[in-house]
């Protein structure tokens, strides 16, 4: 295969052409998506025909395979492929409807969060579906040195429920239902993490699931984290990426924000199968 990447941003995003994600790749190769994704970031495999088994195999080269969600809404057969989708079969949703609608980074809410997720495009409505992604570590960057110095040493407190976060809502029916069913305890994380890997800065903090800052009273720390917010989705920091069918799309949670733009009516069908991979625990 001759792998043919092209920029989608002038600082992050690349769209690969010429791998086929249903045959094994070999190792050369391989190492050389690896190197992409984490200097880029987002990855979008383009003109793919992938059941699950395959994007299976090729998400666990990328680590051990998180379930999520509940039985209904995964792949029969295939327990870590999880389904994205308003498409409903016999009066019920097959999937996740409104996954991913504000701006976070996958399972922060843990001590481990997500380190790749990858979802693959097998129906996309005929308008909206976008997804936004934000470069933490240009918004990071971007930041004047007095904000870097209050944030320094800070630990952002992440929490699952929308229930307390008055920056989102719920936006799914017996949504509250499910949060007070899915509390759990809040999780503390560096507001700045160093990427193990490429060793840069880079925020770690989102509107969906950073609540507050721990040891700073709230009447300081709301602010500062609505100026950390607006950092991270200033022009120049954020791609959007518009699908096309049997696209497949991977990114890094360690390095950036993203979010659903939703837009489609409930009777354009989007399919998504997803799959992520347990990261490690952020540090600074």
């Amino acid at each position: 295969m001759a792998l043919n990447a092209q920029p989608l941003s002038d600082k992050f995003a690349v769209a690969i052409t010429g791998v086929d994600l249903s045959k094994e790749l070999d190792q050369e190769l391989f190492d050389e998506i690896v190197d992409i994704f984490v200097r880029k970031q987002v990855v979008v495999f383009r003109d793919q025909h992938i059941e699950p088994q395959h994007q299976l195999a090729f998400s666990r080269k990328f680590g051990p395979l998180e379930m999520l969600f509940d039985d209904d809404q995964r792949v029969a057969g295939f327990p870590e492929v999880a389904i994205l989708s308003n498409e409903k079969v016999a009066g019920k949703f097959i999937g996740v409807v409104a996954a991913g609608d504000f701006w976070h980074s996958d399972q922060s809410y843990r001590k481990t969060p997500s380190l790749a997720t990858m979802l693959y495009a097998h129906k996309i409505p005929k308008i909206g579906g976008d997804t936004e992604f934000a470069d933490m570590h240009g918004a990071y960057e971007s930041l004047p040195d007095e904000i870097k110095k209050r944030i320094e040493g800070r630990m952002g407190i992440n929490q699952r429920s929308k229930l307390g976060n008055h920056r989102v809502a719920v936006t799914r029916e017996g949504g509250e239902e499910y949060y007070q069913r899915k509390a759990a305890n809040n999780v503390l994380h560096p507001m700045v993490r160093t990427h193990p890997v490429t060793g840069r800065k880079g925020l770690y903090v989102s509107p969906r699931f950073t609540v507050g800052i721990e040891g700073m009273d709230d009447a300081e720390a709301q602010p500062l984290l609505d100026t950390l917010f607006a950092y991270q989705t200033a022009p120049g920091n954020v791609y959007r990426h518009k699908w096309t069918l049997g696209d497949f799309v991977m990114w890094d949670n360690r390095s950036l924000n993203h979010q659903a733009c939703g837009g489609y009516a409930m009777d354009d069908i989007r399919l998504m199968h997803r799959t992520s991979t347990i990261g490690d625990e952020p540090f600074a």
